[in-house]
């Protein structure tokens, strides 16, 4: 038996390229792999039934812009204030003192007495209403500063004062400025 020497080797041949179609064929397969294992991921942590439509609900209502914010609603002028005035800080006149440099500010002034809670303040003192007065109870408190606010469930927009023994009198605030009557087209969104 003689062999031919002098021809290619069709063992050598399949044996190069067995190898490198098989490396192929496994990173194709990887790929794959990744891409179906995220995929799972995604459809295992997103929302179910009613939170699903729930979910894409909001979406669709959500702006793709938010517009410009309105301006604050102007506070109550002090003549349309009701402020009660009571003395807690334990000193013959506070009360009586307080009410009049309120008044000279232009504040209704209700009643004027001692503090029906019998509290001592020693800070500047205490704004009492309900959480419907906050806009009256804001402009009192640019003439009081330091005072804090106490909320109640009273039925009234009417504001008492608790003054305590670190009061040293009512000041005059700077004006709040001026919001401006039209927008510019700084302001206007540009959605």
């Amino acid at each position: 038996m003689t062999y031919n020497v002098d021809g290619p080797d069709p063992v050598s041949r399949r044996s190069i390229t067995k190898p490198i179609r098989t490396a192929i064929v496994l990173g194709i397969l990887a790929v794959l792999v990744v891409f179906a294992g995220r995929w799972g991921w995604e459809q295992l942590t997103q929302p179910f039934g009613e939170e699903a439509a729930a979910a894409s609900a909001s979406a669709a209502a959500t702006p793709l812009c938010t517009p410009a914010p309105e301006a604050a609603a102007p506070l109550p002028a002090p003549t349309e204030i009701t402020v009660n005035v009571y003395n807690a800080a334990g000193v013959s006149g506070a009360a009586a003192n307080g009410a009049e440099q309120l008044a000279a500010q232009g504040f209704v002034i209700g009643a004027v007495d001692n503090d029906p809670l019998n509290k001592r303040l020693d800070d500047v003192g205490e704004v009492r209403s309900s959480p419907d007065a906050k806009p009256q109870v804001d402009q009192l408190l640019r003439y009081v500063p330091g005072a804090v606010w106490v909320q109640d469930q009273r039925p009234s927009l009417d504001v008492d004062f608790a003054i305590g023994a670190g009061f040293t009198g009512v000041v005059t605030p700077e004006p709040i400025p001026e919001q401006p009557a039209e927008n510019t087209e700084d302001d206007i969104p540009t959605c």
